[in-house]
């Protein structure tokens, strides 16, 4: 069997980036399960625009971007879209996190049906509250001062969101055997 070098912290980023977010998109690729992000400015390497533009990457990064835009504009089966999380499983491990804290219950109950109202009716009162569309996870403790706490919210996010992205890379690399 072939081994492969997923990098997993970015893997985890991919799952974990707002699911309302048109900036970036995230691919694996086939060849090597290497996890690639394409912002939007990426699309000026691959655009016909005689503009220049500096992405800032390496020769090497620029040629995996391109190659997987070019890969998602014609259909190629080389790279698998990387999907987020959704608005349930986003919710689902927030009210596990309160569920399990004894602390500060009311503040992240406030702030979770902020979240919650902000996915049914997101307008401009929201982005005044600066409310991110698409349930950004660290608005969970907005508001609460204690260092403590958003670490563990972010450790504990983190975790649930490795375990769900392992599931989706496991099934991924059996589908390539």
């Amino acid at each position: 069997m072939k081994e492969y070098n997923t990098d997993i912290e970015f893997l985890i980023s991919a799952f974990a980036y707002s699911y309302l977010s048109l900036n970036e998109t995230f691919y694996l690729r086939k060849r090597d399960l290497k996890v690639i992000g394409v912002h939007v400015l990426d699309h000026s390497l691959v655009s016909d625009c005689k503009s220049k533009y500096d992405s800032g990457l390496t020769k090497a990064e620029e040629n995996d971007i391109k190659e997987a835009i070019i890969a998602n504009e014609k259909n190629y089966d080389t790279h698998v879209f990387i999907p987020r999380l959704t608005k349930e499983e986003r919710f689902e491990i927030i009210t596990e996190f309160i569920a399990l804290n004894n602390n500060f219950k009311e503040e992240l109950n406030r702030n979770y049906k902020t979240l919650i109202d902000s996915t049914e009716n997101y307008g401009i009162e929201f982005y005044k509250k600066r409310i991110k569309a698409g349930v950004e996870m660290e608005y969970l403790t907005n508001g609460i001062d204690n260092n403590e706490l958003k670490s563990q919210w972010t450790r504990f996010y983190r975790d649930k969101t490795k375990a769900i992205a392992i599931i989706w890379l496991s099934a991924q690399k059996s589908l390539l055997q």
